[in-house]
Protein backbone atom coordinates (compact mmCIF):
# COMPACT_ATOMS: atom_id res chain seq x y z
CA UNK A 1 0.00 0.00 0.00
CA UNK A 2 1.38 3.15 -0.83
CA UNK A 3 0.31 5.63 2.11
CA UNK A 4 1.71 9.01 0.23
CA UNK A 5 -1.17 8.20 -2.29
CA UNK A 6 -3.86 8.14 0.25
CA UNK A 7 -2.49 10.60 1.76
CA UNK A 8 -2.65 12.77 -1.63
CA UNK A 9 -6.49 11.63 -2.03
CA UNK A 10 -7.11 12.80 1.24
CA UNK A 11 -5.92 16.05 1.00
CA UNK A 12 -7.52 16.03 -2.35
CA UNK A 13 -10.54 15.23 -0.77
CA UNK A 14 -10.31 17.48 2.45
CA UNK A 15 -10.36 20.53 -0.46
CA UNK A 16 -13.41 19.60 -2.47
CA UNK A 17 -15.06 18.96 1.16
CA UNK A 18 -13.27 22.27 2.46
CA UNK A 19 -11.70 21.31 5.71
CA UNK A 20 -8.01 20.57 7.14
CA UNK A 21 -7.03 17.33 5.75
CA UNK A 22 -6.75 15.10 8.72
CA UNK A 23 -3.67 13.06 9.14
CA UNK A 24 -3.39 9.20 7.36
CA UNK A 25 -1.59 6.35 9.07
CA UNK A 26 -1.14 3.01 8.28
CA UNK A 27 -2.11 1.01 11.81
CA UNK A 28 -5.10 -1.40 13.45
CA UNK A 29 -8.53 -0.10 12.62
CA UNK A 30 -11.55 -1.91 14.89
CA UNK A 31 -11.98 -5.29 13.42
CA UNK A 32 -13.78 -5.41 10.34
CA UNK A 33 -12.94 -1.59 9.47
CA UNK A 34 -10.91 -1.00 6.05
CA UNK A 35 -10.16 2.66 8.11
CA UNK A 36 -11.29 4.82 10.66
CA UNK A 37 -11.26 8.15 11.86
CA UNK A 38 -10.03 8.96 15.05
CA UNK A 39 -10.55 12.10 16.67
CA UNK A 40 -7.14 13.15 19.15
CA UNK A 41 -8.40 16.38 20.30
CA UNK A 42 -8.99 19.16 17.16
CA UNK A 43 -7.09 16.98 15.41
CA UNK A 44 -8.73 14.35 13.63
CA UNK A 45 -6.42 11.35 12.13
CA UNK A 46 -7.62 8.50 9.27
CA UNK A 47 -6.30 4.48 10.28
CA UNK A 48 -5.88 2.72 6.90
CA UNK A 49 -5.69 -0.99 7.84
CA UNK A 50 -4.48 -3.67 5.50
CA UNK A 51 -7.62 -4.83 4.27
CA UNK A 52 -7.87 -1.40 2.90
CA UNK A 53 -5.80 -2.03 -0.41
CA UNK A 54 -8.09 -4.90 -1.49
CA UNK A 55 -11.39 -2.73 -1.54
CA UNK A 56 -11.98 -1.30 -5.26
CA UNK A 57 -10.75 1.75 -5.70
CA UNK A 58 -14.37 3.28 -5.97
CA UNK A 59 -14.56 2.13 -2.44
CA UNK A 60 -11.32 3.40 -1.51
CA UNK A 61 -12.96 6.20 -2.28
CA UNK A 62 -15.97 6.11 -0.63
CA UNK A 63 -14.39 5.27 2.82
CA UNK A 64 -12.15 7.85 2.57
CA UNK A 65 -14.75 10.82 1.42
CA UNK A 66 -16.86 9.44 4.33
CA UNK A 67 -13.65 9.64 6.93
CA UNK A 68 -13.15 13.12 5.58
CA UNK A 69 -16.77 14.38 5.60
CA UNK A 70 -16.99 13.09 9.52
CA UNK A 71 -13.70 14.84 10.25
CA UNK A 72 -15.80 18.36 10.02
CA UNK A 73 -17.04 18.24 13.34
CA UNK A 74 -18.92 21.92 12.94
CA UNK A 75 -20.86 20.60 9.85
CA UNK A 76 -21.62 17.03 11.79
CA UNK A 77 -22.84 19.11 14.70
CA UNK A 78 -25.41 20.60 12.38
CA UNK A 79 -26.64 17.51 11.19
CA UNK A 80 -28.06 16.78 14.72
CA UNK A 81 -28.04 17.98 18.09
CA UNK A 82 -24.19 16.94 19.68
CA UNK A 83 -24.51 13.75 22.45
CA UNK A 84 -23.10 16.38 25.25
CA UNK A 85 -26.15 18.38 24.15
CA UNK A 86 -28.71 15.43 24.26
CA UNK A 87 -27.22 14.01 27.49
CA UNK A 88 -27.50 17.79 29.11
CA UNK A 89 -31.04 18.37 27.95
CA UNK A 90 -31.73 14.66 29.29
CA UNK A 91 -30.40 15.79 32.51
CA UNK A 92 -31.75 18.86 33.04
CA UNK A 93 -35.52 17.19 31.97
CA UNK A 94 -34.82 14.17 34.36
CA UNK A 95 -34.14 16.33 37.18
CA UNK A 96 -37.15 18.21 36.91
CA UNK A 97 -38.89 15.69 36.43
CA UNK A 98 -37.51 13.84 39.48
CA UNK A 99 -38.13 17.38 41.29
CA UNK A 100 -41.66 17.81 40.51
CA UNK A 101 -43.02 14.19 41.16
CA UNK A 102 -40.26 13.41 44.37
CA UNK A 103 -39.33 10.52 41.95
CA UNK A 104 -36.50 8.45 43.99
CA UNK A 105 -32.95 8.12 42.63
CA UNK A 106 -32.65 5.02 40.82
CA UNK A 107 -35.92 6.14 39.22
CA UNK A 108 -34.39 9.15 38.12
CA UNK A 109 -31.10 7.22 37.33
CA UNK A 110 -32.85 4.95 34.98
CA UNK A 111 -35.30 7.54 32.77
CA UNK A 112 -31.83 8.93 31.85
CA UNK A 113 -29.86 6.14 30.61
CA UNK A 114 -33.21 5.39 28.90
CA UNK A 115 -33.24 8.83 27.61
CA UNK A 116 -29.61 8.45 26.56
CA UNK A 117 -30.58 5.02 24.81
CA UNK A 118 -33.07 6.65 23.16
CA UNK A 119 -31.43 9.79 21.62
CA UNK A 120 -27.88 8.52 20.86
CA UNK A 121 -29.36 6.47 17.92
CA UNK A 122 -31.47 8.92 17.04
CA UNK A 123 -28.65 11.97 16.81
CA UNK A 124 -26.31 9.03 14.91
CA UNK A 125 -28.58 8.13 12.17
CA UNK A 126 -29.03 12.17 11.27
CA UNK A 127 -25.68 12.18 11.20
CA UNK A 128 -25.11 9.52 9.20
CA UNK A 129 -27.55 10.50 6.62
CA UNK A 130 -26.16 14.11 7.05
CA UNK A 131 -22.50 12.45 5.79
CA UNK A 132 -24.53 10.79 3.23
CA UNK A 133 -25.57 13.70 1.63
CA UNK A 134 -22.78 15.62 1.79
CA UNK A 135 -20.52 13.14 0.42
CA UNK A 136 -22.69 12.61 -2.33
CA UNK A 137 -22.85 16.71 -2.89
CA UNK A 138 -19.02 16.59 -3.12
CA UNK A 139 -18.36 13.55 -5.01
CA UNK A 140 -21.85 12.73 -7.09
CA UNK A 141 -24.55 10.57 -5.96
CA UNK A 142 -23.30 7.89 -8.06
CA UNK A 143 -20.32 6.65 -5.41
CA UNK A 144 -22.25 7.04 -2.71
CA UNK A 145 -25.16 4.50 -4.50
CA UNK A 146 -22.36 2.20 -5.28
CA UNK A 147 -20.60 2.61 -2.00
CA UNK A 148 -23.68 1.47 -0.23
CA UNK A 149 -24.99 -1.22 -2.32
CA UNK A 150 -20.93 -3.07 -1.93
CA UNK A 151 -21.47 -2.41 1.73
CA UNK A 152 -25.45 -4.17 1.70
CA UNK A 153 -23.24 -7.52 -0.63
CA UNK A 154 -20.20 -6.79 2.05
CA UNK A 155 -21.30 -5.99 5.61
CA UNK A 156 -18.33 -4.99 7.72
CA UNK A 157 -17.79 -7.67 10.26
CA UNK A 158 -16.99 -5.83 13.51
CA UNK A 159 -17.01 -6.98 16.99
CA UNK A 160 -18.06 -5.34 20.55
CA UNK A 161 -18.93 -1.81 20.64
CA UNK A 162 -18.62 -1.67 16.81
CA UNK A 163 -20.84 -4.46 16.01
CA UNK A 164 -23.84 -2.58 18.32
CA UNK A 165 -23.24 1.14 16.20
CA UNK A 166 -23.53 -1.08 13.32
CA UNK A 167 -26.56 -2.57 14.14
CA UNK A 168 -28.28 0.90 15.67
CA UNK A 169 -26.99 2.80 12.45
CA UNK A 170 -29.99 3.05 9.07
CA UNK A 171 -29.80 -0.28 6.86
CA UNK A 172 -28.05 0.59 3.39
CA UNK A 173 -31.44 0.22 1.67
CA UNK A 174 -32.79 3.95 3.82
CA UNK A 175 -29.20 5.75 3.64
CA UNK A 176 -29.55 4.84 -0.34
CA UNK A 177 -33.44 6.15 -0.23
CA UNK A 178 -32.53 9.01 1.62
CA UNK A 179 -29.58 10.28 -0.87
CA UNK A 180 -32.41 11.19 -3.69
Amino acid sequence: MDIDKVRLRVEELSQRFDVNPPDVIYGEPPQGADCTLKRRGKNSLIVIGATFDVLPEHMQDADLAWAVAASDRTRLRKEGASTQTAAGIGAAAGTVVAFLFDLPVPVVVAMLALLCVAVVPIIGRQQIYGMDRRVAEVCGEETIHCALKYYQEHPPQMRGLYQLAMKIQPSMVKRAARIG
